[in-house]
């Protein structure tokens, strides 16, 4: 069996011991047994891990995507049988029928029931729904913390360790490889990759290009894209290094800046926004970030000039210090469908 079909396998059986688990009716044999099965193999761990994410996030799923996932597992023409476990291993059936609708919600959305969920960011292995930040070891044992609004994947072969940053902003923390063969650890965004040097460094992908800060040790830059088209490289042909307190943005045509990192870059870590002397369009624009409603600064206030520490988990606390300080205020201003988006303008 190929790669792909095994660590298929291993989603859809991570799906049902987590249905079992949340059943109510688990013993402890049943968990000495899960346990077992996760012990049993690397793709097991990892499996049990993208599903355990997956139903945290469910929640935050555009509906459309889910509700057809659930049309496609509901029509026989498209469904195909649930995996049958060892029977070792295989969870009891009395929980398996009482949590199959459940189930069915589970491995739609951990295994991408539906193309147009496979095609969105809610397919990846780890995501962040506005204001959510999450944090989480690795298989091998590297830290990985993403903030608001992020997705990764995890493609960990016998050859490397790649994480593929989609969108939004991670910290990595990156561990002594366990493996015998010592891998390299990368963050591949859509303009190239950051090999890291035995570091911690953080990755944003922006829109339009990706911003590397390191924070301790160094990395190495490889900007181009997925497809790896060495652009902007030095007359010697080797990747720019950063080394701790640097950053670099970069896209697909190569290095566009490389600068010192702000004092405060890592602040969002602990869940603070520090501005030191900031525009106030661009401090409104971050913590929209952390909004699922829109926040809005007016362009006559965008200009203003801004200091302080604002907490990032509560933006509404930060919008009323920034009123404190600047001559803004903020209105509320009401949207059809019961909610309202905030509009951050001069006095």
């Amino acid at each position: 069996m190929d790669g792909k079909r095994t660590k298929a396998g291993a989603v859809e059986q991570a799906a049902q011991w987590f249905v079992v688990l949340a059943s109510g009716e688990a013993g402890e044999a049943d968990r000495v047994c899960w346990q077992a099965w996760r012990d049993a193999h690397p793709d097991h761990e990892q499996a049990w891990q993208r599903v355990e994410g997956s139903t945290a996030r469910f929640a935050a799923i555009p509906q459309g995507h889910a509700a057809a996932s659930l049309r496609a597992l509901a029509d026989p023409r498209l469904s195909n049988p649930l995996p049958t476990l060892p029977a070792a291993a295989a969870p009891p059936s009395r929980s398996r029928r009482k949590g199959l609708a459940q189930l069915a919600v589970l491995l739609a959305v951990a295994a991408g029931g539906m193309q147009a969920y496979r095609l969105s960011d809610w397919s990846a292995d780890f995501v962040t729904a506005a204001g959510e930040q999450r944090d989480t070891t690795l298989a091998d044992g590297s830290r990985l913390l993403l903030d608001t609004g992020s997705a990764v994947d995890v493609a960990f072969s016998s050859g490397s360790r790649v994480l593929r940053l989609r969108r939004g902003r991670i910290l990595v923390v990156t561990a002594a490889d366990p493996a015998p063969r010592k891998r390299p650890f990368m963050v591949e965004t859509a303009d190239g990759r950051v090999q890291a040097l035995g570091t911690r460094f953080t990755v944003r992908k922006d829109p339009d290009s990706t911003l590397a800060t390191v924070l301790a040790a160094r990395v190495a830059l490889h900007a181009g894209g997925i497809a790896g088209v060495a652009a902007a490289l030095p007359a010697d042909g080797r990747a720019p290094i950063l080394d701790a307190g640097q950053a670099a943005r970069f896209n697909r045509n190569g290095l566009l800046e490389r600068h010192a990192a702000p004092p405060a870059g890592e602040a969002w870590v602990s869940g603070m926004l520090v501005a030191d002397d900031m525009p106030l369009g661009e401090l409104v624009a971050e913590l929209a970030r952390y909004r699922a409603a829109p926040l809005l600064c007016d362009p006559s206030a965008a200009r203003l000039r801004i200091s302080g520490a604002f907490p990032l988990r509560d933006t509404e606390r930060a919008l009323a210090a920034v009123g404190a300080t600047l001559p803004v205020r903020v209105e509320r201003r009401a949207q059809p469908g019961g909610e309202s988006d905030l509009l951050v303008r001069r006095k």
